[in-house]
């Protein structure tokens, strides 16, 4: 009996940290232009500011485009100083980490 009450507690506990969403996407989006489905190669042009990002999929030869996607790393993870960070995050929990690098414009 006490280890039907670990295991449901152990499951209980799981479950609160991952969710039914998977740890590198983060909650369900839809939108192929979000953040959330940029990859490594992407680009990305950020409406909103630097401390409240809107990061948007945009074409790399275009005008648009601010940062293009060099790592993409699950859950939370520090990159290197030279690129920017940006991270998604759920109930404060991060799902993914992209390291980008700045285009020069």
């Amino acid at each position: 009996m006490i280890a039907g009450v670990l295991v449901a507690i152990f499951c209980g506990v799981w479950y609160g940290v991952l969710g039914n969403d998977t740890p590198d996407t983060g909650p369900a989006n839809t939108d192929s232009t979000s953040a959330s489905s940029a990859d490594v190669g992407d680009c990305l042009q950020n409406k909103g500011s630097e401390s409240d990002p809107d990061l948007t999929i945009v074409d790399c030869g275009g005008a648009t485009a601010d940062y293009k996607v060099k790592q993409r790393e699950v859950m939370d993870y520090s990159c290197d100083p030279q690129y920017a960070t940006y991270q998604l995050t759920r109930n404060g929990r991060p799902q993914f980490t992209l390291c980008m690098e700045r285009i020069s414009k």
